[in-house]
């Protein structure tokens, strides 16, 4: 991590469109020495342009099949099938590249770091779907992210006529029924507003989201610091972190400034929930008296 990856984050999220592999690139900067130097756009060309022609194959074949007599053989298609672009990612990325995921990879940080996943070919549903996302936009097929509860799906098409795919079984396609048996599983009631687009806004707090929930399992308070500190360089985000990171400086002997925070929350939040805002304001006060 330094000054300037946190500097570059902060103006990189703020950005219209927000640059997505940007933005991953730099989250792994906080934790990999050599991340931010990493040639991560190289990377995602490179596999958009092994997954080229195996999309320009497909899309021939499909044209062919429907072309009328007498029409042009080299006359494009008058728009990029959802069901061809899905095939042809999976074959490049899930097949031929082997980008998928593990169940280690729940328990591991590295699977929530864009260029650790990009070097090892595997990852979180979250992070593979990052790579799905970048190389279909390099090679002109519309996509999105979906945020299912618990699973991140990508959706490849518009909102009106799409295929869902699902990177982390190395974007093998999925049906609605599908989606929602998961989302069943995962305890949630299915909902069709499930399926619609993720901002990559929401999208980088779910990544960091995934991070601080690691972090605090195996009770790694630095990592879980520098991702709550991420969290809130995010435009839009919930005051409850302004606790979290208050807490977890405190824990980390760094009172007065974990006390400010918890202040800062405890304003934040005196009207709406004005137990919660008492009992920052305790801490608060506990954190500053271990002042030396």
């Amino acid at each position: 991590m330094s000054a300037r990856s946190r500097a570059q984050f902060a103006d990189v999220v703020r950005q219209t469109p927000i640059d997505l592999a940007l933005a991953c690139q730099l989250i792994a900067a906080e934790v990999e020495p050599d991340a931010e130097a990493a040639d991560v756009p190289g990377a995602l060309d490179r596999l958009a342009d092994e997954a080229r022609p195996v999309l320009a194959a497909k899309t021939s074949r499909a044209t062919a099949a429907g072309a009328t007599p007498g029409a042009c053989a080299q006359e494009p298609p008058a728009g990029q099938d959802p069901i061809d672009a899905a095939e042809a990612l999976h074959e490049s990325l899930g097949l031929h590249a082997g980008f998928a995921g593990r169940e280690s990879d729940y328990d591991d940080l590295r699977a929530s770091l864009l260029p650790a996943v990009l070097r090892r070919r595997h990852g979180l549903p979250i992070t593979l779907s990052v790579i799905w996302l970048e190389v279909a936009s390099r090679l002109g097929v519309p996509a999105y992210p979906v945020g299912l509860p618990g699973h991140m799906v990508v959706a490849l098409g518009t909102p009106r006529e799409y295929v869902l795919v699902d990177p982390f079984t190395g974007g093998r396609r999925i049906t609605v029924h599908d989606a929602a048996a998961r989302v069943r599983a995962a305890g949630v009631p299915f909902s069709r507003a499930q399926l619609a687009p993720m901002s990559s806004e929401d999208l980088l707090a779910r990544v960091l989201g995934n991070i601080r929930v690691l972090a605090a399992r195996s009770d790694a308070t630095a990592t879980r610091l520098w991702a709550v500190e991420l969290s809130l360089l995010l435009p839009h985000h919930p005051a409850s972190l302004r606790r979290e990171r208050g807490e977890l400086l405190i824990r980390r002997g760094d009172f007065l400034r974990g006390a400010i925070d918890l202040v800062t929350f405890a304003d934040a939040v005196e009207v709406a929930e004005p137990a919660a805002a008492a009992a920052a304001r305790s801490a608060a006060i506990s954190a500053r008296a271990r002042l030396n």
